[in-house]
């Protein structure tokens, strides 16, 4: 009687032995795939965290962008108080290392004058279907100042010192194109910066 009693009980123990093993393994490789990818693990938690709860989430985004970017061109703080009025420079080729291959581009679209914070001239040149570089040329020297790229375009003025890239549109679905999101600059001193988005 013992004799037959034992197979049977063997057997649900090493079932279970296996089961362990297999488990063991797979979490063994769940930890493999942590430690070796953890920028791709970063990817997918921002990734849940931009889904749309409800369908109302992207008007809402717009709206909120949109208020944001008003309220950064409308501020007083950054007006230009003195505008430039002095002769125009024409383009320093050797200002910067695309002035050279976007010579003719950035010739023509000096010709426009200042549009951008009372001495620049924001010259557009497409690199893409849904990509603009827009050089920024102090019309002081004719150096080119710095380089901005949009996927949708930039919104300016000659009497403000905000430069707003991608500038907020209702048709546009932040949550599927995070990289189409507005984005605000103010420039300081010759330099860009970043302002926040009002999230």
């Amino acid at each position: 009687m013992r004799k037959n009693t034992l197979p049977y009980l063997l057997l649900p123990l090493s079932f279970m032995a296996i089961m362990g093993a297999a488990c063991q393994q797979q979490t063994d490789e769940e930890k493999t795939i942590a430690s070796t990818h953890p920028k791709l693990e970063e990817h997918l938690q921002r990734d849940t965290v931009r889904m749309p709860i409800t369908s109302e989430e992207n008007p809402d985004l717009y709206q909120r962008y949109r208020l944001r970017m008003e309220a950064y061109q409308s501020d007083e703080a950054f007006r230009v108080q003195e505008p430039f009025k002095g002769r125009l420079a024409p383009l320093d080729e050797g200002s910067h290392s695309d002035a050279a291959k976007h010579n003719s581009v950035l010739r023509d679209g000096l010709k426009q004058g200042v549009n951008f914070a009372g001495r620049y001239t924001v010259v557009t040149v497409e690199c893409g279907p849904t990509c603009q570089e827009h050089y920024v040329v102090d019309r002081k020297d004719g150096k080119v100042l710095d380089k901005l790229q949009s996927s949708s375009g930039a919104q300016f003025s000659p009497d403000s010192r905000i430069f707003i890239v991608n500038p907020p549109d209702s048709s546009q679905n932040y949550v599927d194109c995070p990289y189409c999101e507005p984005e605000a600059y103010v420039l300081e001193q010759g330099k860009f910066k970043k302002l926040p988005k009002g999230q």
